[in-house]
């Protein structure tokens, strides 16, 4: 099973969330390019899929919520 989610992000967070890539569960590869956002996530079953994906969509949001406070 594969996800595929991009962001409209004109602030630098990958460097944030990188090293989140390789402690994942299931596996998954995120870059930035042209103001986006993106993750490929790879998982074995859709439920091991959805949390991944609700994981990663809680710390992309946790990251904006910090950068507006900061």
């Amino acid at each position: 099973m594969k996800a595929y989610i991009e962001v409209e992000c004109d602030r630098d967070l990958l460097s944030v969330l990188k090293p989140e890539e390789t402690k994942a569960i299931s596996e998954a590869k995120i870059y930035q390019s042209e103001g986006k956002l993106k993750l490929e996530i790879v998982a074995e079953s859709i439920s091991d899929l959805r949390a991944a994906i609700n994981s990663w969509l809680r710390l992309i949001n946790m990251c904006l919520e910090i950068e507006v406070l900061v």
